[in-house]
């Protein structure tokens, strides 16, 4: 490279797309560019699972396709922080995926492997047309010049992210009145507690930790945190469920999927505990006085802040989905609101809100 423009350029759009969504795809269309690649990818994961696959301009399917493949690839595993040419560093190709490369037409690739803590992969790789000629120095050195911002870069977003994830499950817990607030990874250890949390855990009997998970005294309680574990709710969603207990009443309790980070410390589900009765909810009357709801926008409102999905609201209301979506457009209109997270926290917190 003769100058710097280039390199500055990638160096800008890497730190400068970190707040954007999603993150990664205006770097990787100019590392493409600069290098003369016919694809940049970035791939994040924990041990044989990949979190995050970015691949911009490719067809999905061919993403899809290697994920199905991916325990076969051959280039992993690479040394750390040094990039390295497919051909130098691979001397045998499976046939399943020879078949994938022949398939994308891909011939160069050049990768850089880095380890974040605790067990999390990060591989660059940019790939040519293997009718292309062979990457060369300058595209290699271009690369390495990257390797400390990559690192700075992933980084800060793991904890832009979770910042992030945290405000919104820690703002909507105590506009609800959420008395204890666990955060979980996919496997059920507890990540962060609340203090509230804390003291549940040593007062209440139904749940404890044990090696760092969380777990209950009830065969009940412990099948269904599973199950949410295994199938969260959808983005920008949550469940209501009751957890039985060991003696006394149930703890009522909401479920939120942790906005996915791409790269984070693993979050994966937040669960809001409350002892007694659960907080009232909004009415459907009320709804329509206080933002001015029609009948029908007002009855799929009050199933959204009773924790029900956009489609198994509009299946309880024997409404089309498109119909749903359309009367969801008019209530975040009214109601002035962006996101199914942001109308279910004012919506629960009118429930309890006296208006003068």
């Amino acid at each position: 490279m003769t100058s710097d423009a280039p390199f500055l350029d990638l160096v800008e759009r890497l730190y400068g797309g970190l707040t954007h969504t999603p993150p990664w795809e205006d770097f990787l269309r100019a590392l493409a560019d600069a290098t003369g690649a016919t694809f940049a990818t970035l791939i994040i994961g924990r041990g044989r699972r990949i979190d995050a696959h970015v691949t911009p301009g490719v067809d999905p399917g061919r993403v899809q396709a290697y994920r199905q493949l991916s325990q076969t690839d051959p280039f992993v595993g690479l040394p750390e922080g040094r990039v390295v040419s497919f051909r130098d560093f691979v001397q045998h190709v499976p046939a399943r995926f020879r078949d994938f490369m022949d398939l994308s037409r891909t011939g160069q690739i050049l990768g850089v492997d880095l380890q974040r803590e605790p067990d999390i992969y990060v591989r660059l790789r940019v790939t040519r047309d293997h009718s292309r000629p062979d990457f060369a120095d300058g595209e290699t050195a271009l690369i390495e010049r990257l390797i400390p911002h990559l690192r700075i870069a992933l980084d800060l977003h793991a904890r832009l992210t979770t910042t992030q994830a945290e405000s919104q499950l820690f703002g909507s817990a105590m506009a609800d009145l959420a008395v204890a607030t666990l955060i979980l990874d996919r496997e059920g250890r507890i990540l962060r507690r609340n203090a509230m949390a804390e003291r549940m855990m040593k007062e209440d009997g139904t749940l404890y930790e044990r090696g760092g998970k969380i777990e209950f005294t009830t065969q009940g309680a412990t099948a269904l945190i599973a199950r949410l574990l295994a199938t969260p709710p959808a983005p920008g969603e949550e469940c209501q469920i009751e957890l039985a207990g060991a003696q006394g009443p149930p703890l009522h309790a909401r479920a939120k999927a942790v906005p996915s980070s791409a790269y984070g410390d693993g979050a994966w589900l937040a669960l809001f505990l409350a002892d007694g009765a659960p907080p009232p909810g909004p009415s459907a009357d009320m709804l329509r006085d206080r933002f001015q709801l029609t009948r029908a926008e007002a009855a799929l409102a009050l199933l959204l802040a009773q924790g029900r999905a956009l489609t198994d609201a509009a299946k309880a209301l024997d409404i089309a989905y498109n119909t749903a979506r359309s009367h969801l457009r008019a209530i975040f209109a009214k109601t002035g609101t962006h996101r199914q997270v942001e109308l279910v926290t004012l919506l629960r917190s009118a429930g309890t809100t006296a208006i003068i």
